[in-house]
């Protein structure tokens, strides 16, 4: 009977004393708040572009254009003739609307390689960067341009 004593004793010891508690093993990866990875910040279309090609082809020097960006806006001109459309840009993705009031014609008339541009600018739908900005190629179903930043 003592021994029961003695052991209940001890037990009730151990059970009332402190013990140094070990921390519960735990999954540093979930636990650590992780800042969200920055995003590539993506250039803007704003500004003024050398239609370089179309479709993968140079553009010839009879055809030259230059895109300006600006406000929402984008104006491409060629000689004396003149095209304009309204545009949005979120990150890549792009969205164009003829703006008939912001074109302009001499009279001298469009090249075919000017129309195929026109055409790939209203139905173009995403702008990918090269990795200083400085050239854009738009595509979407109208065909690609690749832009040079003047």
């Amino acid at each position: 009977m003592t021994r029961c004593l003695t052991i209940a004793a001890l037990l009730l010891v151990a059970a009332c004393s402190k013990q140094d508690q070990s921390p519960a093993p735990s999954n540093e990866a979930a636990n650590t708040a992780e800042a969200p990875a920055d995003e590539a910040t993506v250039p803007t279309l704003e500004g003024s572009w050398r239609v370089a090609m179309i479709d993968g082809r140079p553009v010839a020097e009879a055809s030259a254009m230059v895109a300006t960006f600006a406000g929402g806006k984008l104006t491409v001109a060629s000689g004396c003739v003149r095209r304009a459309w309204t545009y949005s840009q979120k990150r890549n993705v792009v969205s164009f609307a003829d703006n008939p009031g912001g074109s302009d014609n001499c009279g001298s008339g469009t090249s075919s390689q000017q129309e195929t541009a026109y055409a790939a600018f209203t139905k173009a739908s995403m702008a990918i960067f090269n990795k200083d900005g400085s050239e854009a190629n738009l595509s979407g179903t109208g065909g690609g341009l690749t832009l040079r930043r003047r």
